[in-house]
């Protein structure tokens, strides 16, 4: 697979074109999601675009984590540290 640049909360992340967004985001941070009540760290929960746990923006567009593919020169926003 190619070889690609991403941007996730300002920083560039070079990773494979095509992987499950959620693939790169654990990656780089398991615990890249909190708790909206507790602010304690929780990963992915159901990976197949059910139950929007891994909402994020993507290119200004919110979008689950878990369907969207990575593909050069995306943007993405999580919205860690906005609790």
């Amino acid at each position: 697979m190619t070889m690609i640049e991403i941007e996730i909360d300002g920083a560039s992340v070079v990773c494979r074109e095509g992987l499950p967004l959620t693939e790169v985001l654990m990656s780089g941070a398991p615990s890249w999601r909190r708790s909206p009540k507790l602010g304690a760290p929780r990963g992915m929960f159901c990976g197949m675009g059910l139950c929007f746990e891994c909402a994020v923006e993507v290119d200004g567009t919110w979008a689950r984590a878990c369907l969207e593919r990575t593909r050069a020169g995306m943007r993405v926003r999580t919205g860690e540290g906005d609790i």
